[in-house]
């Protein structure tokens, strides 16, 4: 049995390292995807963003918006401490550099995103039935023509953030990989998870990606339930075109 002062001292150790970690995952989401996308990436992709009816435009956050956005933060510190312990026990994942190859990296990855988008497009689809809409993901839907990038990207309801994020761990847990795929996923994830809230014109060709795509979501909330890409949206038949909004 350990003495208090033991017990007291391994407890604020424990605090100090979970605080550290914190503020690392927090950091690095107020510098890359905030500030770092609309500072840097932003000039970087096109002067001039999508265009937008401002009468369409949530200009101020409530407090409802600010107490979703710091939950899930929040969230976001668990989800990549448990994503970074699954990696670590996981038989698929290998962490050995001399097991890198294409197949478990870039190959892994492509499957990492196909297969994360079948469940989430699907998770989405729901979130939008009558019944349930109003609940969860209505909350979302009030901002009709996103500009803030990660802020309106995680301004959704605790619940649904907590599925969407957690949707990444099932897909690495069923694909094998190395380690860098597991990284890169996460990291090119919540890049363009906050691109898709911005009014940036960026595109992977190919139509592997396009931030438009999620615009149309925002504004025909039928269609485009898809993450990252619209392949699952096609084969249901759930897609649609962007077409620019009237803005005057």
């Amino acid at each position: 049995r350990l003495a208090p002062s033991m017990t007291m001292a391994l407890l604020l150790r424990f605090l100090c390292r979970a605080a550290g970690f914190a503020s690392v995952i927090l950091g690095a989401m107020e510098m890359v995807l905030s500030r770092g996308l609309n500072r840097v990436i932003a000039p970087w992709i096109a002067k001039e963003g999508l265009p937008y009816n401002p009468k369409m435009h949530l200009d101020k956050l409530e407090d409802r918006d600010r107490l979703y956005i710091g939950i899930n933060k929040g969230l976001t510190v668990l989800f990549v401490y448990h994503l970074m312990l699954a990696a670590w026990r996981l038989p698929s994942i290998a962490w050995s550099w001399s097991e890198l190859r294409l197949a478990n990296t870039a190959g892994s990855l492509a499957l990492f995103f196909l297969s994360y988008d079948l469940f989430y497009a699907s998770f989405h689809r729901l979130l939008h039935c009558r019944g349930i809409y109003k609940y969860v993901h209505k909350h979302h839907h009030r901002q009709i023509s996103p500009t803030r990038g990660n802020y309106d990207a995680i301004n959704v309801h605790p619940f649904e953030f907590f599925v969407g994020e957690y949707l990444h761990l099932l897909v690495v847990a069923i694909v094998p990989a190395h380690v860098v795929a597991v990284g890169l996923f996460v990291a090119v994830g919540g890049l363009l998870a906050s691109l898709n809230h911005t009014r940036l014109p960026f595109r992977i060709p190919l139509a592997i990606y396009d931030v438009r795509n999620h615009d149309v979501h925002h504004r025909w909330p039928d269609n485009n339930f898809g993450q990252y890409i619209m392949l699952w949206d096609r084969v249901f038949g759930w897609y649609r075109d962007y077409e620019p909004p009237k803005v005057a």
